[in-house]
């Protein structure tokens, strides 16, 4: 896959598209194989989850996952989920197309807050997000039940 010059094409995926994005995720996710990710997605589309993907022609090239959900803190949230532009695509602004894209998806379900978490040694995502309008508010703390091991490892 190398730099491409011609339009992108940004829109949500069907549910029967929703397997085109294992190899992208895979990507963000390395330790995550076929049959995981196909159990995950099957649980997850009765949740809610959606996606919205970036395209050159046929092409996969960036992608997110989204949910919209109510939460005390934040009220109604449209909260982004795996977001992925493939390496060899970066810098063509496709990511910021997406986020165009998410944004006026969250103003449209009239939602209070856009959330999304980043790994914290993301330092270039978190670079990208902050251009882009967003701030960083919190943190994101985990536990793998029944462990003192860090969450890291299990993404390895």
């Amino acid at each position: 896959m190398g730099k491409i010059s011609t339009s992108i094409t940004v829109r949500e995926l069907e549910a029967a598209e929703l397997p085109r994005l294992f190899a992208l995720i895979n990507l963000h996710n390395p330790s995550l194989d076929q049959a995981m990710f196909d159990r995950r997605l099957r649980e997850m589309i009765p949740l809610g989850y959606r996606a919205v993907a970036a395209f050159v022609g046929d092409e996969l090239v960036g992608c997110c996952g989204f949910w919209l959900r109510t939460r005390f803190w934040s009220g109604h949230e449209f909260d982004i989920d795996n977001f992925v532009v493939h390496p060899d695509q970066r810098g063509q602004k496709i990511g910021e197309q997406l986020l165009q894209w998410l944004e006026a998806k969250a103003l449209e379900a009239q939602c209070d807050l856009i959330v999304l978490d980043a790994y914290a040694d993301s330092f270039r995502a978190h670079r990208f997000y902050i251009k882009n309008g967003y701030s960083l508010t919190g943190y994101h703390i985990t536990k793998i039940p029944g462990s003192n091991d860090p969450f890291e490892k299990k993404r390895a």
